[in-house]
């Protein structure tokens, strides 16, 4: 049996009561709505954002890679003091200009014992051969004034022979004199000649010649290892960096400066090998810089094949595993230009 209700009066006219007016406040069920809405987006959103996170590498070909000039690394030629420092970061080097000063006291006072030593051997040897050529030139000296002396003696006696009041055989005696003085002055004459002989001899292959050989030697490579303690720009460049500061005592192979091997930067991106597709020159690529500016870049070398991850982007656990290097070419000048800030490289779809 059907049973049905007739409405009351409150039903059909609930805001009002026998004639009386009743005002009810307004609904509350939009904050429980609210409340709902906020408890469901906190549950749903670290899924939302992880999920985010495992999909997007395969959603994009993405890179990790760094913004760099390829600097070349300066290292110190042996150990010694920086004793000045000639650039700063940032300065613009043309070929041979200083960048910075080694001193090795070491290397300079070996230096300064064997220009003693050669200056004394110089001084040794010029003075002994002086004293036996004067010594020899002083016999000629003498030799000849003998012979001078004869020669009026031998005129005085043939002009008494000619009177006849010399006997012959003093004149013999004379003549004899006479020629022993001459040969004595042509015998002082062959030994000065003799001796300047000996001393050219001794000169080019002699012990003493030899020695100073030797020292001349090790000073010229000594004097070699100090100019290469000037550090100067091989090439025209910039200074990325200065390793060490004046002062300070270096061992040898210590990494002193940073030198730009490129004129402008670029990016060089590290991808996974299976995405070779993206690897043609011309391949186009958005880099996102840690603030989040962004910039176009293309690539503009060959890829080459690296055995791992430089340091700013290796972890711990990332080991050695092959990655293809990738040169990217930046569209626009760099607004920023700090040597190995890493990058994120996302390369367009290859359709």
């Amino acid at each position: 049996m059907k049973v049905s209700y007739q409405a009351s009066d409150k039903a059909q006219n609930p805001t009002e009561d026998k004639g009386i007016g009743v005002r009810y406040a307004a609904a509350k069920r939009s904050g429980f709505k609210g409340r709902w809405y906020l408890l469901l987006l906190l549950v749903i959103a670290p899924v939302a954002i992880v999920g985010w996170i495992l999909l997007r590498p395969h959603l994009f070909v993405l890179a990790s890679g760094i913004v760099t000039t390829e600097p070349l690394e300066v290292r110190a030629p042996s150990t010694g003091d920086v004793s000045a420092i000639e650039v700063k970061p940032g300065d613009t080097l043309n070929v041979g200009t200083p960048i910075l000063s080694i001193t090795d006291p070491q290397l300079n006072a070996q230096i300064g014992e064997l220009e003693r030593q050669l200056a004394q051997l110089n001084i040794e040897d010029l003075s002994l051969n002086s004293v036996i050529l004067a010594q020899l030139q002083i016999r000629i000296d003498v030799a000849s004034e003998g012979v001078t002396r004869q020669d009026i003696l031998l005129k005085s006696y043939e002009n008494f022979q000619k009177k006849g009041v010399v006997p012959t055989s003093d004149m013999a005696t004379v003549l004899q004199a006479h020629t022993a003085s001459k040969m004595a002055l042509e015998q002082a004459k062959v030994d000065l000649m003799q001796a300047k002989q000996k001393q050219l001899v001794e000169l080019s292959a002699g012990v003493v010649t030899q020695s100073r050989r030797n020292i001349e030697l090790q000073l010229a490579r000594l004097k070699a290892q100090q100019s290469q303690l000037q550090i100067r720009a091989l090439t025209a460049t910039r200074v990325v960096d200065i390793l060490v500061q004046s002062g300070e005592h270096i061992v040898e192979d210590r990494p002193l400066a940073l030198l730009a091997g490129r004129e402008s930067p670029v990016v060089l991106a590290f991808l996974e090998p299976k995405y070779l597709d993206y690897t043609r020159i011309g391949q186009q690529a958005t880099i996102t810089l840690a603030n989040g500016d962004r910039f176009r870049a293309s690539i503009s070398e060959p890829t080459e094949l690296v055995g791992r991850l430089p340091k700013q982007l290796s972890g711990p656990f990332d080991g050695e595993k092959p990655v293809l290097q990738i040169t990217l070419k930046p569209e626009m000048v760099l607004p920023v230009s700090i040597e190995g800030v890493p990058v994120e490289v996302s390369f367009d779809y290859v359709w």
